[in-house]
């Protein structure tokens, strides 16, 4: 468990009371990983979502037996991962890796639902902060689109 105040000071829980504060407290726990550890694998079940709060994730597409992956994202301080808890089918999408000694805290997702559930506006807060998230990977994939339509790779077949 993490005391309220703490939450307080992180700016994706500014908009929450006091009293939502206390109830995410309880669900919520500090972890500490070293640099090269993995927070959580692709396709494992979506229990958590993290917050880091010291250090640097990155969420790399790496397929199963490999152990080198294409790096996709960065998360460090104040920023939220692992999100892929509030949609079916619920697994992991990507594989999370330390890239420096990092702290997290880790909120249970099934008792996070069910706060949401009792409270709808501490849902309606989180939500917000997580289409945020979505919203900046439909940025960045529609920059992505935009630079390989804008520079297109030329392939020319020679006859004969």
């Amino acid at each position: 468990m993490i005391k309220a105040g703490v939450l307080k000071d992180l700016d994706v829980f500014r908009a929450f009371s006091d009293v939502q504060l206390e109830g995410l407290s309880k669900i919520i726990k500090k972890r500490t990983f070293e640099k090269g550890a993995l927070v959580y694998k692709r396709s494992y079940r979506a229990d958590r979502i993290y917050l880091v709060t010291k250090g640097l994730v990155g969420l790399d597409k790496l397929e199963p037996g490999e152990k080198i992956g294409i790096s996709v994202e960065h998360r460090e301080k104040g920023e939220l991962f692992g999100t892929a808890c509030f949609m079916k089918p619920q697994e992991y999408t990507l594989t999370a890796v330390c890239q420096k000694d990092t702290e997290v805290v880790a909120i249970d997702a099934d008792k996070l639902g069910e706060l949401c559930k009792d409270d709808p506006d501490l849902g309606y807060k989180f939500m917000k902060e997580v289409a945020q998230i979505y919203f900046e990977r439909y940025k960045a994939a529609k920059r992505q689109i935009h630079e390989m339509v804008r520079t297109p790779t030329v392939i020319t077949a020679l006859s004969g």
